[in-house]
């Protein structure tokens, strides 16, 4: 399921990813108008949210927690008996 989410989620970096370039363009071209700067704000900062996320779930479900091979050894107490 975190395959699915991250597939899902690498989708929709990259289509506002494609969304931010395209708005870029039309800006550069000179065809824009008063909103143009807010779209863009709103594609980037999409694609940034997405992209934490992203990372979010590939750190929790596909790195290896590191506290895991470090369990110690239970320590071993040696009876002495009672003086």
């Amino acid at each position: 399921m975190a395959a699915l989410a991250l597939g899902g989620l690498i989708i929709g970096i990259l289509w506002f990813s494609i969304l931010t370039v395209i708005i870029a363009l039309q800006d550069l071209s000179g065809i824009s108008d008063s909103q143009t700067d807010s779209y863009m704000a709103l594609f980037m900062g999409m694609v940034f949210l997405l992209l934490a996320f992203a990372i979010d779930i590939y750190r929790k479900e596909f790195m290896p927690d590191e506290l895991i091979h470090k369990i110690r050894r239970p320590k071993i107490v040696l009876t002495r008996p009672f003086r």
